[in-house]
């Protein structure tokens, strides 16, 4: 028997297991459960192994590619293996694998509670409006499963506001917000390894950075639109490198770029997910622009806090989670407004927005009290009754 065992398609890569690694140094017998390959658009990855310092993992085969519906292979033999007293499912409770789990919880004396991203509300009508009548069969499972494993789910962790009062209203128990915790090991500030990247890519000008996927919903198109109109400043756009190929949208943007006037101040850069903080200490503002789209609005921000656990400037547009995340630590814009971004960054670049308390010692200091892995696990062991050692 163990005290937790944590299901988690995020634990498919290795910085997502070490809030984890927290409850070991506790003394809790903790295992985990991930995926043992995922499909990306060019192609399936294997999982990353597991390190030493990792609690035990399960690599399984995952059956499926919707998380409300995918299953995993042999997932019930490691539950009747293990017993586990508390399962942590890192996936919504509105899905087929919460409601196998809630029954299996149900008729083994265990507790299952689950993290959700969702933002928008799960009614019929919502659905429809947002996505039209093709979205009829998929809502109306959607409210199937929701019936069905409020029953059996003990708890839900919503990573924004929202999603805490759409669960809420649905009548599910124990609905409670926790961050989605970054490891403050990685990110904080450090001045010197920013200068050292800076030495590296051989830039002295102001950086402005965007980090993160490449998607039309995270609105890089606006920030390069803005940044069209403030080539009177010395500065370069830091971005993760992509594959113009890779989907429509990295097509439209290496376009945009290639059209623009600031395609010779790009800098293109590729760190894994160990290495971004070491990025993020180089730059002197951070861009999150996200816009919201028909199926999706911003569920949370994870690059905005990492970038604030850094103690940097963050600038992030409206939509969604932001302005929650952000709570008067960073500065904001209007969703999409290409206008009020390139003003703000103007006024940023001019030292004429008001600092409002916000240095990189309070604003790193915020981050890491309210937002790291280790306010979420206070959150999580709270709720499991664990207690802090």
């Amino acid at each position: 028997m163990i005290d937790l065992l944590v299901i988690s398609h995020a634990c498919f890569m290795g910085i997502n297991r070490n809030i984890y690694q927290l409850f070991l140094k506790d003394g809790k017998k903790v295992e985990l459960v991930a995926p043992a390959e995922l499909n990306f658009p060019a192609g399936k990855k294997q999982a990353e192994p597991k390190r030493p310092e990792d609690p035990p993992i399960h690599f399984l085969t995952l059956n499926g590619d919707n998380p409300r519906t995918y299953l995993l292979d042999g997932l019930e033999e490691v539950l009747e293996a293990l017993q586990p007293k508390t399962i942590l499912l890192d996936n919504d409770p509105v899905s087929r694998l919460a409601l196998m789990l809630g029954r299996w919880s149900s008729a083994n004396n265990a507790r299952l509670f689950c993290i959700s991203c969702e933002n928008l509300s799960l009614d019929i009508g919502s659905s429809l409006k947002r996505r039209g009548w093709k979205s009829l069969p998929a809502a109306i499972i959607k409210r199937l499963l929701l019936q069905k494993t409020k029953k059996v789910v003990n708890g839900v962790f919503t990573i924004n506001q929202d999603g805490k009062k759409i669960f809420q209203e649905e009548g599910y128990r124990n609905v409670q917000y926790m961050p989605l915790g970054f490891d403050p090991r990685y990110f904080f500030p450090d001045s010197d390894t920013g200068r050292s990247i800076r030495t590296e890519l051989g830039i002295e000008k102001k950086i402005i950075a965007y980090f993160g996927r490449l998607t039309k919903e995270k609105g890089v198109h606006i920030l390069i639109r803005a940044l069209e109109g403030l080539t009177n400043f010395d500065w370069v756009l830091m971005m993760d490198d992509f594959d113009e190929y890779a989907a429509a949208y990295n097509k439209e943007v290496h376009q945009l770029l290639r059209n623009s006037k600031i395609i010779d101040r790009v800098v293109f850069i590729n760190p894994n997910h160990f290495e971004i903080a070491r990025y993020m200490n180089a730059a002197d503002i951070v861009v999150v622009p996200s816009i919201a789209v028909s199926n999706w609005k911003e569920q949370y921000g994870r690059v905005a806090a990492e970038a604030m656990a850094c103690g940097k400037k963050v600038v992030a547009s409206d939509s969604g989670a932001l302005p929650e995340l952000l709570n008067g630590y960073g500065y904001l814009f209007p969703e999409g407004d290409v206008t009020a971004l390139q003003q703000l960054l103007n006024n940023l670049m001019n030292d004429t927005v008001a600092a409002n308390g916000k240095s990189t010692e309070s604003i790193a200091a915020y981050a890491k009290n309210e937002l790291s892995m280790n306010r979420q696990k206070e959150v999580l062991e709270a709720a499991f009754g664990f207690g802090g050692n």
